[in-house]
């Protein structure tokens, strides 16, 4: 079952403009047909870098390893992969690799991000380095596009969705 952490897609779209201009309308007191697309646009960027900052502070929960961030990304020249190991804490999945729109969600066993941008769309799978592994061989084989199976995974890596769902309430 999927879990939603984080989305701005719903935001910076201009799906909910009624609600937006009846919010800006309230607050500022102006009337609604008053209210222009810059200030529309305004309060969009605003309300994003709210709630991504609210995530970052519900997620900033130290580990007892690194996180990394296994990618397939969505490039102009093609999808290639890749990864990235961040720092221990578990904020660093709303940090790593942030486009246009994102998306941060469980999916019942691992968390995973979406992050779209002109090219493409980059997916990432974050996991908990075991810092009693050679992670060199791991990823050296997520370098080198190769096929890694569920027990390799494993055996590098650690699930972090339990952490998560321990701070949400899944």
């Amino acid at each position: 079952m999927e879990h939603l952490i984080y989305d701005n897609y719903a935001i910076l779209t201009d799906d909910n403009d009624k609600e937006l201009k009846e919010l800006l309308s309230e607050r500022r007191d102006i009337p609604i047909e008053d209210i222009t697309e810059e200030m529309l646009q305004d309060e969009r960027n605003d309300m994003t870098e709210m709630y991504f900052q609210d995530e970052l502070d519900n997620l900033d929960q130290e580990l007892e390893g690194r996180i990394i961030a296994i990618a397939d990304l969505g490039l102009w020249t093609g999808r290639v992969s890749g990864y990235k190991i961040g720092g221990t804490n578990l904020n660093e999945v709303m940090k790593i690799d942030n486009h246009d729109y994102i998306k941060v969600y469980s999916d019942g066993f691992n968390i995973r991000k979406e992050s779209s941008h002109h090219d493409g769309t980059n997916r990432m799978l974050f996991r908990m380095v075991r810092e009693n592994r050679n992670i060199d061989h791991f990823t050296d084989m997520v370098y080198n596009g190769k096929t890694i199976s569920k027990n390799v995974l494993n055996y590098y890596t650690k699930s972090i969705e339990k952490n998560i769902r321990n701070i949400y309430g899944w």
